[in-house]
């Protein structure tokens, strides 16, 4: 009975230690909602990625559209503009 007490007073003191999530992580840029937008297979950039060495490959399957995130080769970023993977790193790459 004792270790079922000391085990729900742990239980409960690490859940109440855990930090609330930010808020900001509920409005978050989604490569999967910005696919549905498409309509035709491109490459986007990877808001989630402030290094610019990831995009995300847009296409569609049977009227769904899906998202994939990509890397591009060693030494390279991704150009927004071109929508292309290059060894120029755009300003705003960390």
């Amino acid at each position: 009975m004792w270790t079922s007490i000391i085990l729900s007073v742990l239980l409960l003191h690490c859940l109440v230690a855990l930090p609330a999530p930010e808020p900001k992580d509920l409005d978050s840029w989604s490569a999967d909602t910005a696919c549905q937008e498409v309509d035709k297979s491109v490459m986007i950039e990877n808001q989630n990625d402030s290094t610019c060495v990831t995009f995300v490959y847009c296409y569609i399957v049977n009227d769904a559209r899906r998202a994939l995130v990509k890397s591009c080769k060693s030494g390279q970023y991704f150009d927004s503009e071109l929508k292309v993977c290059s060894t120029n790193k755009q300003e705003g790459c960390e």
